[in-house]
């Protein structure tokens, strides 16, 4: 069952889970962490703050790319270090 709940409810919400903490807000309000932490989302994209690892001015779109070609390059990085291990283990 979807439940709806009203800006005000919102926006005690949001303020009570920066007091206490996501988790106990939730268990008090009986409202789930996930819904709490899209809310907190949706504010801070409203305010047109960044959301986390993107850098300023950074679109989602290009931040994907950018840390996927960052995961691709971590990647290969272990690959050379494991292999370089088990050449050194072989000695």
């Amino acid at each position: 069952m979807v439940k709806k709940y009203n800006e005000e409810f919102k926006h005690d919400a949001l303020k009570l889970a920066s007091e206490i903490g996501v988790r106990q807000a939730g268990e008090k309000l009986n409202v789930s962490t996930k819904t709490l932490y899209a809310w907190q989302r949706a504010e801070r994209l409203a305010h047109g703050i960044a959301l986390k690892g993107l850098r300023p001015g950074e679109s989602v779109e290009e931040g994907l790319r950018r840390l996927e070609k960052e995961m691709d390059e971590l990647r290969e990085a272990n690959m050379i270090l494991k292999k370089a291990l088990g050449f050194m283990a072989g000695r």
